[in-house]
């Protein structure tokens, strides 16, 4: 994973969404037998405003799962998010 600093745009990590499809009829289908479709998405993108560790975790393993990545994103919206929900942006 490279380095994520401030100012740095980044993007969500990708992730996929499974949507039931069919209606009322879904409480008539036995468990496991719903039909859905998938929808993949590469997520929103934004600017790192702001980094900020968690002081409990002591070991330098855990130093970079520490990590809270404060970003403000193009729809307006600021959030934290871990070091695995982010990606740099290309």
């Amino acid at each position: 994973m490279k380095k994520i600093k401030v100012n740095d745009r980044v993007r969500r990590t990708p992730f996929t969404i499974l949507i039931a499809t069919g209606g009322d009829e879904l409480h008539n289908e036995p468990d496991g037998q719903v039909e859905t479709t998938a929808i993949s998405t590469r997520g929103c993108a934004g600017t790192v405003k702001a980094i900020r560790e968690e002081t409990t975790n002591n070991s330098a393993e855990s130093k970079e799962r520490s990590l809270m990545f404060q970003v403000l994103w193009d729809n307006g919206t600021l959030s934290y998010h871990g070091p695995e929900g982010l990606e740099l942006d290309a």
